[in-house]
């Protein structure tokens, strides 16, 4: 606890650079990296990574210092100049975006390498920590690198508030946005550039082989829990920063653990709690959503089948044969549907059978005024054959809303308390149909 609360209160100036460098690092590329996924364009942010590793290799040659912002500026040329070449690629020949994407990033890291063996091959203790670049070392970040970081996220912030409502347009609909007069081009070179600033603060820290991960997992992470590209933002930032201050705590607490690496097991660790737990995107809860679906449709046929079998004359008692007569249910399953419905009031156990109460009833009555509007429905609007329309509204029957109910009636032309006593198939012949 007390190593906890010293990492908390920054207490050490060299965990202070490190843990506000990756939580910078992590906010910020997980917002960039979110217009990116929406825009299914991903692959982007590997492929400009893997290709920043020789513009770092040629501004350490060109200045012979290890300066941050030099070696910034020497990745972000190098990345640009691999958006542009895979541009040029997909439009002056056949091959595809995906491919282009590949030919670049191996063309690019493979010339980085044979660069960074040549420099280690010849320029001794002055090269040391360039190969940090390939995996990784926040550890060997300094208060320059972590300057550098706090200036390029605010401009990235900057940048994205500014441009904001245009970059939404362009990310949402790209003819919307021609159309209303935004330069298209401009933006998607803005997103482009934010894109390329954010990985190129970020690979020292994280390294070229995992950058592309903080910029692809936070956005899919936040993506199971919003529909709102604002509350995307914050929460893909959110989780990018947290992943990254608790790599950093990772790394501080044991000090043979690299950070880098650990804020991208943490980031994918967030993803896969939020794959299985988020409400309604949540694996767990889909699954948990079809179970009670299930149920309550099972549950609805057994009281509507019992209604109908007591307007048909069959009587109010009933058991899982005459029920089954209309609508089968296997032994099991109708133990476990007859003991949800008994727990919950809406049929009652009676002698060797049950009965409907007088809210099973009513709701049973429901949903079998539901399957009959339906079938008149497709019979009248849809011309369908009523020897067609049962299984139809078999389905229908659980899922019509009482406002979709009002709409069918007015279009029918019927009252609201319209409730015919057999099913259409029931009533009359199929060439006699319209005169009902």
């Amino acid at each position: 606890m007390d190593l906890f609360l010293k990492y908390l209160t920054l207490q050490d100036p060299n965990v202070r650079y490190v843990a506000l460098a990756t939580l910078l690092l992590g906010g910020v590329s997980g917002a960039v990296g979110s217009f990116n996924f929406l825009r299914k364009k991903t692959l982007v942010g590997e492929t400009v990574a893997h290709s920043m590793l020789p513009g770092v290799l040629i501004a350490f040659l060109l200045s012979g210092v290890k300066n941050p912002y030099i070696l910034i500026l020497g990745a972000a040329i190098s990345g640009w100049l691999s958006i542009l070449l895979v541009d040029f690629i997909t439009q002056q020949s056949k091959i595809k975006g995906d491919s282009a994407l590949a030919i670049v990033l191996s063309s690019f890291f493979g010339f980085g390498i044979v660069l960074l063996t040549v420099i280690q091959s010849n320029y001794g203790g002055e090269q040391s920590g360039l190969d940090h670049y390939i995996f990784g070392n926040a550890a060997a970040m300094t208060p320059d690198d972590s300057t550098a970081f706090a200036w390029v996220s605010g401009l990235v912030l900057l940048l994205v508030l500014g441009f904001y409502h245009s970059i939404k347009s362009v990310v949402f609909n790209l003819e919307y946005a021609d159309a209303i007069g935004i330069n298209v081009k401009f933006i998607d070179g803005l997103i482009s550039f934010i894109t390329i600033l954010s990985i190129s603060v970020g690979i020292k820290a994280v390294g070229i082989v995992m950058m592309s991960a903080l910029l692809i997992i936070p956005p899919t992470a936040a993506r199971f829990w919003t529909n709102g590209l604002v509350k995307l933002l914050l929460l893909s930032g959110f989780f990018g920063a947290l992943a990254g201050w608790l790599g950093a705590f990772v790394s501080y607490s044991q000090v043979s653990m690299p950070t880098g690496p650990w804020t991208i097991v943490i980031i994918s660790l967030i993803a896969f709690v939020s794959m299985l737990f988020a409400p309604k995107r949540g694996v767990i809860y889909q699954r948990w959503s079809k179970l009670l679906l299930k149920r309550r449709i099972n549950e609805e046929n057994l009281l509507k089948t019992a209604v109908q079998n007591e307007v048909r004359g069959l009587g109010k008692l009933f058991n899982r044969r005459s029920i089954s007569q209309r609508q089968f249910f296997e032994q099991r399953l109708w133990n476990r549907t007859v003991r949800r419905l008994r727990r919950k009031g809406l049929i009652k156990k009676v002698h060797t059978g049950f009965t409907l109460s007088t809210e099973g009833r009513s709701y049973g009555a429901e949903i079998d005024r539901r399957h009959k509007i339906w079938e008149i429905y497709l019979q009248r609007r849809m011309q369908m054959s009523i020897n067609l329309v049962h299984d139809e509204a078999e389905t229908m029957e659980h899922f019509l809303t009482p406002e979709i109910e009002a709409e069918i009636l007015g279009e029918l032309g019927l009252c609201s308390r319209f409730n015919p006593l057999l099913e259409i198939h029931e009533l009359v012949p199929d060439n006699a149909i319209n005169a009902v």
